[in-house]
């Protein structure tokens, strides 16, 4: 991370905590670490007033292989590039990742917990894509905000999904990570958190 300041642990502590929407948010980033895309890295939090219903990456689904696990030499694999398909039918062959947010759909929907959507929130590292909004919109999903917009090859396609979102959410914003609320948090990742600052007693 050269050139981004790191507070230290008692700096750190002195920076007002971030707000509900940055954390959720700073917690879909943690949770993109875990995703095996070769192409684009993507994690997102469900959540239900101040509490966390689920959390979702994208990647293979459970039992195949990941692309991650594919390269040979140091080379990057993706499934759908290596099979020469072209990137507006990647939504429906090629791509062997089910997306952040269907992942997290169905982990909720798994323990029991799909009558929670309706009217929850996404945080996403990244705009959802068609198959995705409509997804979202189908569980009830009411707020939509994410850090990076889609931006792809087809710029006309992605205004499409974008006015799509716009109208299937109640919510639907972009949400950078401020640079005082990135600095906390990346100085508790980068440190270790919980070093007393005060004297026992």
């Amino acid at each position: 991370m050269d050139g981004f300041p790191i507070p230290s642990l008692l700096e750190g502590r002195l920076i007002a905590r971030p707000g509900w929407d940055q954390y959720f948010m700073a917690i879909a980033k943690v949770v993109s670490t875990r995703s095996t895309c070769s192409s684009r890295p993507v994690g997102c939090v469900i959540a239900v007033g101040n509490r966390i219903l689920a959390t979702g990456y994208n990647g293979a689904p459970p039992g195949e292989v990941h692309c991650t696990d594919l390269g040979q030499d140091g080379q990057i694999y993706c499934a759908r590039r290596a099979q020469n398909v072209p990137d507006s039918l990647k939504l429906q062959e090629g791509c062997r990742s089910l997306h952040a947010e269907e992942n997290a759909i169905g982990l909720a929907h798994s323990f029991g917990l799909a009558s929670h959507l309706p009217g929850s929130t996404l945080y996403s590292t990244l705009s959802p894509c068609i198959r995705c909004i409509k997804r979202l919109r189908e569980n009830g999903v009411a707020r939509v905000f994410y850090e990076l917009p889609y931006q792809s090859v087809d710029a006309g396609r992605d205004e499409e999904w974008s006015r799509a979102a716009r109208e299937a959410f109640e919510v639907y914003e972009h949400l950078p990570m401020p640079g005082q609320d990135a600095r906390k948090i990346a100085g508790a990742l980068l440190g270790v958190t919980s070093v007393r600052l005060l004297p026992s007693g």
